[in-house]
């Protein structure tokens, strides 16, 4: 085991007196050293996304569940690539906790092997600690803690981990069409609170068709890259005006161009540009709906730059997540947070980020995020998590099982 002392401050503070006998004995079941573990071993097995590598993850997962009296099971949700569904009880209604086992790539400029786990300072370091094998631990503990604490459930505790939430959600599509919930917590990082409502996203490739022509004679062809730029520029002007709109905690809505390609040479005239548009899509809003906007950015362009080509197709879609019908969910999460001695003394913000969450309610199902880290941490060299944010989040993601399945 990896021993580890977190600071004072991160770690949850001790039960209050509203904490029952029976959940006590839950909380005394968790075992950190154990979960750190764990997370560690999640970290430095890499799985990177693209290429979408997490069955050795899911493998792991497994293995350490099943070793411990948790019946897991693995299902293809891509070739190769396996979701895993474990879960404790039966019958009843469902509580689901789902976190994804891809992460974004390694990338440039670690201080570190950004699969070596570090453990330094109360934090674990690696790709993939906050987003988010962080909130898988967490999750794990709290399902083998209701598991050894040996209480009768009436439902079923559940824990959904699952493929490719870093580039197309197939697993968490799969798992909340497939798996019926009652309720779900996506345990992303939400830095140790509950949030409800978060924007959707939604990724384009657009591609720019001209005409190439030797560079000596410009005013004989079209230039597709002169058109993509004049596009982005458009985009930049409707951010802008977007910016003085927008919802609390959440903000306006946003463009960004993230990836630009084209052109065969300095000295011919581009006949093609490609290019990727991102657009982050507010719980007022619908996918739909904001297509047709930047279809009529598109047309706008056209009007400015007769005979513009142009094609579009959508490339990452993920609904926002509107935060309606949560039903007790949140306040039964809110309400253990309290009783750990982790109040909620400010209103909840929502988040900026997409998350699998608009999946499960997409599917119906009462749906937050609640997990451990910061998501600004995110997708950054050096990315770590604290690990007093993992005992925490387990802990609640234990009593919030036990006072909705008992």
């Amino acid at each position: 085991m990896v021993a580890f002392s977190a600071s004072g401050t991160d770690r949850p503070s001790s039960p209050t007196s509203r904490v029952s006998a029976l959940e006590s004995r839950v909380l005394e079941a968790i075992d950190d050293e154990e979960t750190l573990q764990l997370l560690c071993d999640l970290i430095a097995e890499p799985s990177e996304n693209p290429p979408g590598n997490e069955e050795r993850c899911a493998q792991l997962l497994a293995s350490f569940l099943e070793q411990r009296g948790v019946a897991c099971r693995l299902d293809q949700a891509a070739p190769g690539r396996p979701n895993l569904y474990a879960k404790v009880g039966a019958g009843g209604p469902t509580l689901v906790m789902c976190g994804h086992l891809d992460t974004v790539p390694a990338g440039e400029g670690w201080t570190l092997d950004p699969f070596s786990a570090a453990v330094t300072d109360g934090r674990v370091y690696g790709r993939g600690s906050c987003d988010m094998k962080a909130g898988l631990a967490s999750a794990a503990a709290a399902l083998l803690a209701v598991n050894k604490s040996g209480i009768s459930l009436k439902g079923s505790f559940a824990l959904h981990a699952v493929i490719d939430e870093e580039v197309g959600s197939a697993g968490a599509r799969k798992a909340a069409a497939e798996q019926h919930a009652h309720w779900a917590i996506v345990t992303e990082p939400s830095g140790s609170q509950v949030l409800a409502r978060g924007n959707g996203q939604l990724n384009f490739e657009i591609v720019f068709h001209g005409k190439a022509v030797h560079s000596s004679h410009p005013e004989d062809g079209r230039n597709a890259i002169h058109d993509a730029a004049a596009f982005v520029v458009l985009v930049e002007e409707e951010t802008r005006r977007l910016s003085g709109s927008g919802l609390a905690g959440i903000g306006p809505a946003t463009y960004s161009v993230g990836i630009v390609k084209g052109g065969r040479g300095g000295s011919t005239v581009a006949d093609r540009c490609e290019l990727t548009l991102d657009r982050r899509v507010l719980p007022t809003e619908d996918l739909e709906q904001v297509e047709e906007q930047v279809r009529l950015l598109l047309a706008r362009l056209g009007t400015e730059r007769p005979g513009l080509d142009w094609e579009l197709s959508r490339t990452v879609a993920f609904p926002p997540l509107k935060g309606s019908g949560n039903g007790p969910l949140e306040k039964v999460l809110t309400d253990v947070l309290a009783d750990i001695g982790r109040p909620v003394t400010e209103p909840r913000p929502g988040m900026r980020f997409a998350t699998d969450a608009a999946w499960y309610e997409a599917a119906g199902c009462p749906t937050v995020v609640f997990g451990p880290g910061d998501v600004a941490i995110a997708h950054q060299p050096d990315e770590h998590v604290a690990l007093g944010e993992v005992e925490l989040v387990s802990r609640a993601l234990a009593l919030c099982g036990v006072r909705l399945l008992t």
